[in-house]
């Protein structure tokens, strides 16, 4: 999320603690599943429409990230060139861009592009054309549609976050424009051979965060555009609350994680591993876990399951964070001249401690409050376990009805308009938690 630091590495052996976390979640579905579950379905487990599905939302995925990391190095290239305000001004689209709901942007999609102007979406509303014109080439243009509709709009949280991450993050590279620029090497060939060399890494290291929340878009995106993905097929799992749909949504989503980091791993290289308990805690899809147990017990409030679930996947993000802005303090300094315990308690780390733990607090609520939108557009249901004043702020974006999505296709400014709301409730904590949060230089 882009009003947390900086993602840590992974840690090694990323495919086995996500193979593990994955049975662990399954075996928490089991046992928080009030319903008694029978014998296992292995025809349901080898179909080949299942895994179909999977291998369809698996490509979505692969162009949505693909088109996010190529206009995130596309804007940094862009603002290293127009200068700094330029940086701060597209880091800060990016912020605003992966703020948005993704439900209110779905909805806004489907209510704007269908119902205002007519566009064909495959999986809604088909374009009629002429028998004389079913030619090859449109069944081709029909096919490359239904993946690129539901794939572009999961881009767009996805490049708000990538671009911010990136832009923060590219400074930090050594500068070595100058010195090329001394030896008479053209720009060009410096933005392509070098910048775009040293920005890789940092992009792949966001890509491999966003791979383990993207899925979680995703079940939105396919169910609101009924697409024929795993997305839909956990969607409607996770609105029945039966315990083997869920459970192979599950295998599927973490099956398609290990995928994805894979293909990360080819393109961007070995990243340097983080050591640590924390890294790996922190590394697995846990909101993908939050709603696959929410789903196994149906009094759960979802605001303290999801609130959990985002202290843990940014556990490794913040303690690393606080590890460098605490060498930053003089404590040995304090100790040195004779200072007691408390009194350096009190000098040096009550202040600083403070303005992390609002700064930490801020960027959870920005978070969980984006997640809580995305697990009531999922299950509406959860809406009315919700306090009254946020519920009436995400009951628009929980469309349980076909009247509602008739309502949603006719006039998506309701829809707009709570996405509106929340966005900017949790950009203004974001903006919160980075005036505040201490600096670790």
């Amino acid at each position: 999320m882009n009003g947390e630091p900086p993602p840590s590495p992974p840690p090694r052996w990323l495919t086995l603690r996500l193979g593990s976390g994955c049975m662990l979640a399954v075996i928490a579905v089991l046992a928080l599943s009030p319903q008694e579950i029978g014998g296992w379905d292995r025809s349901t487990f080898t179909s080949a429409h299942f895994w179909t599905r999977c291998g369809s939302s698996l490509i979505v995925l692969t162009i949505a990230l693909t088109f996010s990391v190529c206009l995130a190095l596309s804007a940094e290239l862009l603002s290293s060139r127009l200068g700094s305000r330029s940086r701060g001004l597209l880091a800060c689209c990016g912020r605003a861009l992966a703020c948005a709901p993704v439900a209110a942007l779905a909805w806004g999609f489907v209510g704007l592009w269908i119902g205002r102007h007519g566009g064909p979406v495959e999986t809604l509303m088909p374009v009629e054309l002429p028998l004389a014109e079913n030619v090859w080439q449109t069944g081709l243009a029909r096919m490359l549609w239904e993946f690129l509709a539901p794939a572009l709009l999961l881009a767009i949280p996805l490049t708000g976050e990538l671009i911010h991450g990136v832009i923060s993050d590219a400074p930090m590279t050594p500068a070595l424009d100058l010195a090329l620029r001394a030896r008479g090497i053209p720009t060009a060939f410096i933005v392509w051979r070098h910048r775009l060399r040293q920005l890789l890494p940092v992009a792949g290291v966001h890509l491999r965060a966003l791979c383990l929340i993207a899925p979680v878009y995703l079940i939105v995106v396919e169910d609101v555009l009924r697409f024929m993905g795993w997305g839909g097929w956990m969607a409607q799992s996770l609105r029945g609350s039966e315990g083997h749909p869920v459970i192979l949504g599950l295998i599927g989503g973490g099956g398609m994680v290990v995928v994805l980091l894979g293909a990360a791993r080819i393109v961007f290289g070995r990243a340097l591993p983080a050591g640590g308990k924390m890294s790996g805690l922190a590394w697995q899809p846990w909101l993908l876990w939050a709603l696959a147990c929410m789903a196994a017990m149906p009094g759960s409030p979802p605001w303290l399951v999801i609130w959990f679930a985002v202290l843990l996947a940014g556990s490794a993000d913040w303690h690393r964070t606080w590890l460098k802005i605490e060498k930053r303090l003089p404590l040995e300094a304090a100790r040195v001249i004779g200072g007691s315990a408390w009194r350096i308690w009190w000098r040096h780390l009550a202040r600083a401690q403070a303005r992390f733990l609002v700064a930490l607090i801020s960027a959870a609520l920005a978070r969980a409050l984006i997640w809580i939108a995305v697990a009531c557009a999922v299950r509406p249901a959860w809406v009315e376990e919700l306090s009254p004043p946020l519920a009436r702020w995400l009951r628009p974006l929980a469309i349980s009805t076909s009247h509602g999505a008739a309502a949603a296709l006719t006039d998506p400014s309701p829809v707009l308009e709570a996405g509106g709301v929340i966005a900017l409730a949790s950009l203004c904590l974001i903006q919160v938690s980075r005036i505040i949060q201490p600096r670790a230089t």
